[in-house]
């Protein structure tokens, strides 16, 4: 991702913290205002049609639950996007049964049109944070169903989680980063772990020590509207990683301001070494 928007030169550095995100661009209007603006990667939600229901079929839709029909199909958006833009890709999966059809269509646009830009493959495929049943994606076969179809990505696996204001709150555990590892740790990808950002502090002994496993690991800081996302905890992650190692796809007024005191803050670092070398 990186590599590309510095090879663009929508960005000047490595830095997770400059890539701009669209959420959702799933109906034909959201898509077509996405396209439209300045935003660097699309994040959109795939579905099959009908999904669970007597009229289910086998045609991959762009919707994020409860949502079981659209005005798009994957084919649609794909074609759109690639032949109007030169802006990166985030498929979310929200059932195992769309992924193989969904990168079957990959394969066959492929084949007509250059995908030359990231594609990341997001699923949540293990239980996590307050979860109290099992409702992640089949992570064995995800995984293998990339590696046979569409292995030139960029894969995004992730938790389950359920955060709840103003009540008490389970966050990331060890036991949870080292089952992932596991899954993923002998991959050719780059690996992204889409973490929900409130949770991301309280869990950074675990999130550090995932991050420290590969250097084709990163994380993607991720908001629910209504999570109190605070900006101190934002700073404190940032300062403890490399800006590379970071994705932030997170709302205003919370970035806006994040973006503000981080750049403060490392152009106070970079006076303070540069005084260094020249004084010292």
């Amino acid at each position: 991702m990186l590599d590309y928007l510095m090879n663009l030169r929508r960005i000047d550095r490595k830095d997770g913290l400059l890539v701009t995100w669209h959420h959702a661009a799933n109906k034909k209007s959201e898509m077509e205002a996405a396209l439209k603006s300045d935003v660097m990667a699309l994040e959109s939600d795939v579905t099959i049609e009908g999904y669970n229901t007597p009229n289910e079929t086998d045609k991959p839709i762009m919707a994020h639950p409860p949502d079981i029909y659209s005005d798009n199909t994957l084919q649609e958006w794909l074609e759109a996007v690639l032949r109007s833009s030169n802006k990166a890709i985030k498929l979310d999966f929200k059932n195992i049964k769309t992924v193989g059809p969904s990168l079957d269509i990959l394969i066959k646009i492929s084949s007509r049109l250059n995908i030359d830009r990231p594609v990341w493959l997001n699923a949540d495929i293990l239980n996590g944070p307050n979860i109290p049943f099992n409702i992640a994606v089949n992570a064995s076969l995800f995984l293998s169903l990339i590696q046979e179809k569409f292995p030139n990505c960029t894969i995004s696996s992730g938790w389950t989680n359920l955060y709840l204001p103003f009540l008490p709150n389970n966050t990331y555990t060890q036991t949870m980063v080292e089952e992932m590892h596991g899954l993923v740790g002998n991959l050719p990808q780059r690996i992204t772990f889409p973490v929900r950002a409130v949770m991301a502090r309280p869990a950074w002994p675990h999130l550090s020590w995932l991050l420290s496993r590969s250097k084709r690991y990163s994380l993607t800081l991720w908001q629910g509207e209504a999570d109190p996302v605070t900006v101190e905890d934002l700073l404190f992650i940032q300062k403890n990683s490399q800006p590379e190692q970071i994705f932030y796809d997170l709302y205003d007024p919370v970035l806006s301001q994040f973006k503000d005191m981080a750049c403060e803050y490392w152009s106070f670092v970079f006076v303070f070494k540069l005084q260094s070398i020249l004084f010292f």
